[in-house]
């Protein structure tokens, strides 16, 4: 069980797979269908994309229904300079056979995301995101204040902005 593996061996296991008992029993409710279609931006925060947002998007219908959503749809990677700054991301990403860096978490959510939020430190992998179909948008992610947290989500949801009318233009 997970609170066995993060608390009480304190996340040092490698992780060799994650499964999720009873999720294809659950769904989304119609209020989370709602807001899906009436959102103006679908942000993943910057968490552990296997166990944080992965139960999200495993669960049916849900990834289908932020896929069809006319909103943007943008990442905050969560690994900065190869490594997660709290919790076992960069381990399980690494065990589980992915890149860990910012354009690892974007492989992951390639093909759902139209952006993603980079730190400063991984500029140079801006690129390789790109060349993934997916825009990058670079700025401190690391967040250390409040006034980190405000500045951090302004410019996200300005990258929000910006892709919106990218693709209301096209």
């Amino acid at each position: 069980d997970f609170q066995d593996y993060f608390v009480r061996r304190g996340h040092s296991d490698a992780v060799t797979g994650v499964t999720f008992k009873g999720i294809e029993e659950a769904h989304p409710t119609s209020q989370v269908d709602t807001a899906l279609e009436e959102a103006s931006a679908i942000i993943f925060c910057p968490s552990n994309p296997i166990v944080s947002i992965g139960p999200i998007l495993w669960v049916p219908g849900m990834r289908e229904g932020i896929e069809s959503s006319q909103a943007p749809k943008v990442a905050i990677s969560p690994i900065v300079g190869g490594e997660a700054l709290k919790g076992p991301a960069a381990g399980m990403l690494r065990s589980l056979g992915h890149e860990v860096s910012a354009a690892g978490v974007a492989a992951i959510y390639r093909g759902l995301i139209d952006g993603i939020v980079i730190d400063n430190l991984d500029r140079a992998l801006a690129p390789r995101i790109s060349e993934m179909g997916i825009q990058v948008e670079i700025t401190d992610t690391i967040m250390n204040s409040q006034a980190d947290r405000a500045a951090l989500a302004e410019q996200v949801l300005g990258f929000c902005r910006k892709l919106a009318v990218e693709s209301a233009g096209r």
